[in-house]
């Protein structure tokens, strides 16, 4: 298992908000228009997993933050906060999947998250920082405790994405909520998705990934739906990746934590902003 704290892409605008202060609400709360293109329209008719060997190429991690906080990998620190900084935005932003309404092709590049965690989000906050990252799932959430705030339950993988433009398959990270993980974790177990010879294991040759979202803003939802190796070429008119394609997707995993951590100082004055409604630089003007 790789190092490292755990439905969506950070879409802010479809962040619950803080609740009225009381009791902790560390539960989870996750994710649409038509497919425009044939292979959209083509590829919805699929079904549609909703809720409810080659050994892995493991690659060379390489350390993209001046962050020394090892990230929360595998999908034992994701179903630990399911059940309970990374780089400068621009680059981060430039590297992080977007999903949309037209379905796209992915391959996962190791069979675990390098991160999982709680986002929050906190609509109340006017000025300053306003995103957090949750302390771990065994500690007490001064957000979750204090603003019965619900936290989003966040998963992160490298991923390859077939590019429909320059036809090659290019790095991103895809950030998966609560229910596409776990749609994750059932096609690594379905034999007939990944081979017999391949249980458990996300990135089994015979498995690549289509990915789309239905509807706008907290009605967003998102679509998971295994691919055989066999359908890349006729089904999506693309190439299915090579060991060169393998060799040169390597060098740029992605294994830092990627959302920042927060200490509890900074989450317990976010509540404060809540709760007073000043900032504490305000108080000292």
């Amino acid at each position: 298992m790789a190092r490292g704290n755990l439905d969506d892409i950070f879409e802010e605008d479809a962040a619950p908000a803080a609740r009225r202060a009381g009791r902790s609400r560390r539960g989870s709360i996750d994710e649409d228009d038509a497919p425009s293109t044939r292979r959209g329209r083509k590829a919805q008719d699929r079904d549609v997993f909703d809720e409810d060997d080659e050994t892995p190429r493991k690659g060379r991690e390489r350390t993209n933050s001046a962050r020394k906080q090892g990230a929360s990998a595998g999908w034992g620190a994701f179903d630990e906060v399911a059940g309970s900084g990374g780089q400068d935005f621009e680059a981060r932003n430039e590297m992080r999947l977007e999903i949309t309404k037209d379905p796209q092709l992915i391959r996962l590049l190791q069979p675990e998250p390098f991160d999982s965690y709680e986002y929050h989000y906190v609509r109340e906050i006017t000025s300053g920082k306003r995103s957090f990252r949750g302390l771990a799932p065994k500690e007490d959430c001064p957000l979750c405790d204090d603003l019965d705030h619900y936290g989003r339950k966040v998963a992160t993988f490298n991923v390859a994405l077939w590019d429909e433009d320059d036809k090659k398959w290019v790095h991103k990270v895809w950030e998966v909520g609560i229910r596409a993980a776990r749609t994750l974790q059932a096609i690594a177990k379905d034999p007939k998705k990944v081979g017999r010879d391949h249980v458990g294991d996300l990135t089994s040759p015979q498995l690549y990934v289509a990915v789309h979202k239905t509807g706008k803003g907290t009605k967003t939802e998102y679509h998971v739906e295994a691919v055989k190796a066999r359908d890349v070429d006729s089904d999506w008119d693309a190439d299915e990746l090579t060991d060169a394609d393998y060799e040169r997707l390597d060098k740029d995993l992605y294994s830092d934590a990627w959302e920042r951590h927060c200490t509890r100082a900074e989450l317990e004055a976010a509540v404060q902003k809540v709760l007073n409604g000043v900032d504490e630089d305000d108080e000292d003007d």
